[in-house]
């Protein structure tokens, strides 16, 4: 019968097992010794060797040839027909399938019997955390005082789940996920013994892909050997393991960086051939980690990663093209967005995502060829800054309109008459109020990327490209139009505020607690504002309460409901009614839906 690669070469003693050195060197001493415990509790990942440690302890316990250092002698009979399962002093029970108060009771009715052949009786109980709390009692008294000459040997993947009553009649015995470098040298050495030529860069591949398991590692390179090629290449591995693995991101790193459209043809090709938003932001996440420990600490933090040499050349290389603050922002995206991503958040969206945070990477420096747009359209789109720039040209475009400053979000005490009566440049602060939206309000951010602010008289207008319809839609959600008042009224005193893309435009003044759509309108139309229930002229003065990203604003400067506000936050909510606190009722909160 064929055996499974990870079945042919599991280790038989403790000298070949692979990274658990810490597991390894106290089993040995406590059966040389003679003092090993009547319980063990093994706890660690997958495929990081519970199981095959468990069996080498029953051959080290009942092995007649064994060592000084306590060293199986894997040729005697006992340790034979432990390797192949025929031993029946050992036994192997699957605590998924076998998980019952009878069972347990069975196992306690043969547990007095003395042992067949061999010194000791071994009971292997695999994933025992799924037992149940009965089964978990009847065990109990048993596992506490056994006979002499019976050893329980537990393992699990998930502690935590096992009752403390029994963790703590147990010696616990944690494992932990086998590093990429020593998965890279087994593999090695199996596929030398295995007659295959494989590349070092796909072993790599291979190991980190297999996520500290050496048993999926194992797997992989089996469908890796059994392909029959004569040399088993980095493409080779791509096509098993379906794209999205480390190369194919550094190889459109600097499209990032460059804000090319091999981002966008990159990361659909990777999504076509079954590429998972969870598992592309895990290895975005991973991949500019690293070139942030290289931007850090240089060639030390470059030597301390777990990467191959041409990976080192290449983080080497990025590092120079990329400043702390851009990766910082990198990261927190991820982190930020890998939540959803786990709950279900489409590949297709985290893309899109993706593409207003790299459309031009911040790391480039100097300013872009600009780039032509529809000839029908009589503008010129410059970038510059990492954002998306547009200047018109139009001929009817009044010459008194110039582009108004926005202050930083983090600078509240700007003077009242410096904000509105101050020029400057297209994309001056505002892009700063934009970036500050990264961290808060990544939707807003995303749909205001594009976009310019322009003084029009007295009042602010923030322009939209005509073909970024969407974004607009996005901008004046009533979420995003609260959250845009209080930029409003933080950054520039007050004063009117207006979206527009095209023909459609819509005021944003009054809607801290919106709770309609937006109402369009058209260029030459009067501006329609969006009041509150209350029905708050646009005109007039800021309402009395207002929502803002993290915090409720009272007009007293107090801040309450956090705890409801963090949950408003997690999960993207709209506060449709805010009850003010009154003395005579409860506090209460009505109105919250989420979307």
């Amino acid at each position: 019968m064929h055996l499974s690669l990870y079945r042919r070469h599991r280790p038989g003693v403790f000298s070949e097992v692979v990274a658990q050195d810490a597991a390894v060197s106290l089993l040995r001493r406590e059966i040389a010794g003679g003092k090993n415990s009547h319980a063990y509790l093994f706890s660690g990942p997958r495929g990081c060797g519970k199981t095959t440690l468990a069996r080498i302890v029953a051959k080290a316990l009942n092995c007649p040839n064994r060592s000084e250092e306590g060293e199986p002698c894997a040729k005697c009979s006992q340790c034979i027909s432990i390797a192949s399962g025929d031993n029946l002093d050992v036994i192997e029970i699957d605590g998924a399938s076998n998980r019952g108060i009878d069972e347990i009771r069975e196992l306690k009715e043969h547990i007095s019997l003395s042992p067949f052949s061999g010194m000791y009786k071994v009971y292997i109980i695999d994933e025992v955390h799924m037992l149940t709390d009965p089964a978990f009692n009847a065990l109990l008294k048993t596992l506490e005082e056994p006979p002499r000459t019976v050893v329980f040997i537990l393992a699990t993947t998930e502690p935590h789940k096992v009752p403390a009553t029994i963790r703590s009649r147990c010696q616990h015995i944690p494992f932990h996920r086998i590093p990429v470098p020593a998965i890279v040298e087994c593999m090695g050495k199996v596929s030398a013994l295995e007659g295959a030529v494989i590349e070092q860069e796909a072993l790599w591949e291979m190991a980190r892909e297999s996520d500290g398991s050496l048993r999926d590692a194992l797997s992989l390179l089996e469908q890796a050997v059994t392909s029959g090629l004569p040399t088993v290449s980095l493409k080779d591995i791509r096509g098993i393991l379906g794209g999205g693995g480390r190369s194919d991101l550094e190889r459109l790193v600097p499209a990032m960086r460059n804000g090319s459209a091999e981002v966008f043809i990159g990361f659909s090709e990777l999504l076509q051939r079954g590429l998972t938003a969870e598992r592309f932001l895990e290895g975005l996440f991973l991949l500019f980690r690293d070139i942030l420990v290289a931007v850090l600490w240089g060639e030390e933090g470059i030597r301390s990663l777990p990467l191959s040499e041409e990976e080192r050349a290449f983080i080497r290389e990025e590092s120079r093209h990329w400043r702390e603050p851009e990766l910082w922002k990198v990261l927190n995206f991820c982190s930020a967005t890998l939540p959803r991503a786990r709950y279900g958040l489409k590949a297709e969206i985290v893309l899109g995502m993706v593409l207003g945070l790299f459309v031009l990477s911040p790391a480039k420096t100097e300013e872009r060829v600009p780039a032509k747009v529809a000839p029908d359209l009589n503008e010129e789109v410059i970038f510059a800054k990492g954002r998306a720039q547009k200047t018109e040209q139009k001929p009817e475009q009044k010459p008194e309109q110039e582009e108004y400053e926005v202050p930083s979000p983090g600078n509240k005490e700007v003077s009242q008459e410096s904000a509105p009566a101050a020029a400057v440049s297209s994309g001056g602060n505002w892009e700063e109020c934009v970036d500050a939206m990264a961290s808060d309000n990544l939707p807003l951010y995303c749909a205001c990327v594009t976009t310019r602010a322009e003084r029009d008289g007295d009042s602010l207008v923030v322009l939209f490209p005509e073909d970024r319809q969407f974004s607009f839609e996005i901008a004046a959600s009533p979420r995003s139009l609260a959250y845009l008042d209080s930029i409003r009224f933080d950054c520039f005193h007050g004063v009117q505020m207006k979206l527009v893309c095209g023909d459609r435009s819509v005021q944003v003044a009054g809607n801290f607690s919106a709770g309609k759509d937006p109402q369009s309108e058209e260029q030459d139309g009067s501006p329609t504002s969006l009041h509150s229930s209350g029905d708050v002229p646009s005109g007039e003065s800021a309402p009395p309460e207002r929502v803002r990203g993290e915090h409720i604003e009272a007009e007293d400067g107090e801040k309450p409901q956090e705890c409801f506000l963090e949950i408003q936050k997690f999960f993207n909510a709209d506060l449709l009614v805010l009850k003010e606190e009154n003395s005579d009722e409860p506090d209460t909160l009505e109105g919250a839906v989420a979307e």
